[in-house]
C-alpha cells in the first residue's frame, strides 16, 4: 500500500462520521430538488459507486473513495437558485447556476473552517475542493493525495477533457446516482410527492394525501403510466451519453434497463382491481411515500428489505428493494 492510501484507510471512518455530523447541522426540509437527508445518503452512494468505477477503470481507489465521500461537503450551503427579473436562473461564468447561501443552524469544525476560509458564494465543487484539501492535510494525508482528491472534487460538476481518471469516475458516479437506476427513481418519487400539491390546477382538486387515502390507484397510474416513462426516457437519452468512462456507460445502461423492467411490472399491477397490487412494487411505492417529508432512502431500503423477508410479496416488490440496495452499495 502507498502511504497516502494507508492514511486514508485509517481516517476514513472518522470522515464518514464527520460528513453525517455536518449534514445534520442544517434545518430539515427541501431546497429545490434536494433535502438534508438526501445529501448525506447521496454522498455515501456516490462513494461506493466511485470505488466500483475506480476498480473497473484502474483509477486510484483511495482517491475515488475519499473524493466520493467528500464531493458534496459544502453542497448544503446552496440555498434557492437566484433568478433574474424574468424568473430565469442566474449562472456564473462557467455556466453553473448561482444559489443563495444557506447557513447551518449550528457549527462544527467543517463549518468553522468554511467561514475561516471565506468560501461563501463559491460553487460547491470549488469550495468543497478547498475545504477537503484543508481537512485532509490537517488529518495527516500526503500532500499529493490531498491534491488529487481536491482536483477530482473541483471537477465533479463537469471535468475538463484532460482531467484525471479519478475525476471522471467521480463525475460519472455523481451523475449516475442522481439520475440513473433505482435510488434515482425513488428520489424521483419523492420529488413528485413534494411538488404534487404545488402543481394542482385549483383548490377543488384533492391534495396528494387525500388522493392517496381515497384512490391510491389513481396516483399510481398517473405516476407510473405518465410521469415515470417520460422521466426514464429523458435519463436514457440525455444522461447516459454524458458519462465519461465506458465502465460507467455500461453500468448505467444495465441499471436503466433493469429499472424499466421493474417499472413495466408495476405498470401492469396498476391495471388490477382496485387499481394496484398492495403486495407488489406499486404498493411498495405507497409505503415509501409514507415516510414523510424528510426521507432517508438508504435507511428506508434497509428496513424494507427486512419487511419483505416476511409476507407474500410479488417479484416486483422484491426486485425493487433487492436491486436498489445493491445499487446503494455501488454494484450492479
Amino acid at each position: 500500500m502507498t502511504g497516502s492510501k494507508v492514511n486514508w484507510v485509517r481516517i476514513a471512518p472518522m470522515f464518514t462520521e464527520l460528513l453525517r455530523e455536518t449534514c445534520a447541522l442544517w434545518e430539515p426540509g427541501w431546497v429545490s430538488y434536494n433535502w438534508r437527508a438526501y445529501s448525506c445518503d447521496h454522498s455515501l452512494r456516490v462513494r461506493n459507486l466511485a470505488v466500483h468505477l475506480a476498480r473497473e477503470t484502474g483509477a486510484d481507489v483511495a482517491v475515488c473513495d475519499c473524493a466520493g465521500l467528500l464531493h458534496d461537503l459544502t453542497k448544503l450551503y446552496d440555498g434557492d437558485y437566484l433568478t433574474d427579473a424574468q424568473g430565469k436562473r442566474l449562472t456564473n461564468a462557467n455556466g453553473f447556476w448561482i444559489s443563495a447561501t444557506r447557513s447551518p443552524l449550528a457549527q462544527n469544525r467543517v463549518t468553522k473552517r468554511y467561514d475561516e476560509m471565506q468560501l461563501a458564494g463559491q460553487v460547491h465543487s470549488r469550495s468543497g475542493a478547498v475545504l477537503a484539501r484543508s481537512l485532509l492535510d490537517e488529518a495527516g494525508c500526503a500532500a499529493a493525495f490531498s491534491e488529487r482528491v481536491a482536483e477530482a472534487i473541483a471537477q465533479h460538476l463537469g471535468p475538463s477533457v484532460d482531467a484525471s481518471i479519478e475525476a471522471f469516475c467521480l463525475y460519472d458516479a455523481d451523475l449516475i446516482d442522481a439520475n440513473i437506476g433505482l435510488p434515482a427513481f425513488i428520489r424521483f418519487l419523492y420529488i413528485n410527492q413534494h411538488f404534487y400539491d404545488m402543481r394542482r390546477a385549483d383548490e377543488s382538486e384533492p391534495t396528494l394525501d387525500q388522493l392517496l387515502e381515497r384512490e391510491p390507484g389513481v396516483f399510481l397510474r398517473s405516476f407510473l403510466g405518465e410521469a415515470t416513462p417520460r422521466w426514464m426516457a429523458g435519463k436514457r437519452s440525455d444522461f447516459i451519453p454524458q458519462l465519461r468512462t465506458a465502465a460507467a456507460r455500461d453500468l448505467a445502461t444495465h441499471r436503466q434497463t433493469r429499472l424499466e423492467e421493474i417499472v413495466t411490472a408495476m405498470q401492469s399491477e396498476t391495471l388490477s382491481a382496485p387499481g394496484f397490487a398492495a403486495n407488489g412494487g406499486s404498493g411498495l411505492l405507497l409505503r415509501l411515500l409514507a415516510y414523510g417529508g424528510e426521507p432517508e432512502i438508504n435507511r428506508e431500503l434497509e428496513e424494507l428489505e427486512g419487511a419483505l423477508a416476511q409476507g407474500n410479496w410479488r417479484a416486483s416488490a422484491r426486485d425493487l428493494v433487492q436491486y436498489a440496495n445493491r445499487e446503494v452499495l455501488g454494484v450492479f
